[in-house]
């Protein structure tokens, strides 16, 4: 039913851990690694986890070959080219330094807005690099919310803050990529402006439960450069003010 794509880069010592939470749950059909030039031993981590092979994981982009005539295409690239080649109808993204929580499929499917649905997503619990529990976000319940949120609050409240926190808590149909024209070559809000676009296009289901451990640790690329960022940001919010002038009034406010 599920599609797991891991783009991987640099993150040797996380691969099998995260890997292994996606093959927790019998909904998850297949599971796709590329490595983005790894200079850690991850791509050769990442071909014997492939190799291994006996519990489905299939490693169809040859990440070794892809490692090296590939090179360093970065994270959107990556997650294109991924989203591409699943087989699943649904697509759930995992970093390959992230986890995903036990039962998150379950209960994604359990929910009586699963099939009419286009993007799911969750609560997100945060870890430091050994796995130990540092934090929480309870998504848009974060604002103080004393209900359920509309879709036009879920939108306006993202435009304000990125609080599906990372695409390792975005589950979406391959037709919604495609329709959203995928991950916009971006390096720090690749995620947050997908997760802009999807809902504004989307029939998005939350689920207020925890899905997805994300590791904080000094190599987060959204550490590296503040300045760029805040840059980033700027361009995503203008784009999605211009293209969908009446969804949120706030993105203006916010550029």
């Amino acid at each position: 039913m599920f599609s797991v794509v891991v783009p991987i880069y640099n993150h040797a010592a996380f691969i099998a851990q995260a890997v292994r939470s996606a093959q927790q749950s019998s909904l998850v059909g297949e599971i796709l690694l590329v490595d983005d030039g790894s200079s850690d031993g991850s791509a050769d981590i990442a071909a014997a986890l492939a190799a291994a092979g006996a519990d489905g994981l299939r490693n169809i982009a040859r990440v070794g070959n892809i490692a090296t005539n590939g090179g360093n295409r970065g994270a959107p690239y990556r997650l294109n080219q991924l989203v591409e080649l699943a087989e699943c109808e649904w697509v759930a993204v995992l970093n390959s330094d992230d986890l995903f929580l036990p039962g998150r499929f379950e209960a994604i499917a359990a929910s009586p807005e699963f099939s009419s649905s286009d993007f799911i997503f969750g609560n997100v619990l945060f870890v430091d690099q050994r796995g130990a529990l540092t934090g929480a976000k309870r998504g848009p319940f974060d604002f103080g919310l004393s209900s359920p949120p509309s879709m036009q609050q879920l939108s306006e409240l993202l435009a304000l803050e990125n609080y599906i926190v990372t695409t390792s808590n975005m589950i979406f149909r391959k037709t919604l990529h495609a329709r959203a024209g995928g991950f916009a070559d971006l390096r720090y809000v690749h995620d947050w402006d997908f997760a802009l676009r999807a809902l504004a296009m989307a029939r998005p289901l939350y689920v207020p439960r925890f899905l997805t451990a994300y590791r904080r640790h000094a190599r987060n690329t959204i550490l590296e450069n503040e300045a760029k960022f805040k840059s980033e940001r700027k361009i995503m919010l203008e784009r999605y003010s211009r293209d969908f002038p009446a969804t949120l009034p706030h993105a203006r406010a916010s550029i």
